[in-house]
């Protein structure tokens, strides 16, 4: 093992984002976990979102940001997204979890100002032609609440656009829980939409959730399997086979 960069000390480490789709020796994504990542055809590495602390040492954090580091250079490149998570409190969001929303634009069409909100656990996956495919993830949908998603997108390195594919951009209608004034409510998540076993439909949709498993076979298509979601009971995280 070679170490190749980031800090080597036990410590909330902060972001060093330098100026957005400029690489820097010193730039570096704060701490993450749980973050999708892929490499492109160049060797090169990408990084999107995952828990983790921002720009503002905010810890705890539903992080959209986006990274690209070229191992030749060693040099980390903030690709889009966000810095900064909004408002944090008590020197982090640990307790509450904040991020920014998505901006999902129209399905189907590409756009500089997409992106999607921030999240954990998506699902992830990359196409022939190169482009990076997101699907679900625990974190923020258009309106800014926080739950099990279940949106598809698409990236592609070679515009630096971002297009909303399919699934929900909002989590109306999934939202229970604690009653009480000023504390929050748990979201579920958009319900899956399965169809008829072994046939494909326009309106099918996998229902929200995080830490499934994906892969692609020779014919390009996605694979899917499993993933949790927290039930309605409150009690237990739902597990998908």
């Amino acid at each position: 093992w070679a170490w190749m960069g980031g800090i080597n000390t036990n410590h909330f480490a902060s972001g060093v984002y330098g100026t957005l789709g400029v690489p820097a020796p010193e730039n570096f994504p704060g701490a993450h976990q749980f973050s999708a990542t892929w490499t492109d055809k160049n060797g090169n590495l990408w990084l999107f979102g995952g828990l983790g602390v921002d720009a503002n040492e905010s810890y705890g954090s539903y992080m959209n940001d986006l990274w690209k580091f070229d191992p030749s250079t060693r040099e980390w490149t903030w690709m889009g997204g966000d810095s900064t998570v909004g408002d944090a409190f008590q020197g982090g969001c640990a307790n509450g979890g904040c991020g920014q929303p998505g901006v999902y634009g129209t399905l189907g069409v590409p756009s500089a100002s997409n992106i999607p909100g921030g999240r954990e656990g998506a699902a992830s996956w990359t196409d022939a032609n190169g482009n990076f495919w997101l699907f679900g993830g625990y974190g923020f949908d258009a309106e800014g609440t926080l739950a099990y998603l279940n949106d598809l997108w698409k990236y592609d390195p070679t515009t630096n656009e971002w297009t909303w594919m399919g699934g929900d951009n909002t989590v109306k209608g999934t939202c229970f829980g604690n009653e009480t004034p000023g504390m929050p409510y748990y979201c579920g998540g958009p319900q899956g939409v399965y169809g008829t076993q072994g046939s494909p439909a326009s309106a099918n949709i996998p229902g929200g959730r995080e830490n499934a498993i994906t892969w692609t076979d020779n014919q390009g298509n996605l694979w899917l399997f499993g993933g949790y979601q927290v039930n309605s009971s409150l009690q237990v995280h739902q597990l998908f086979n």
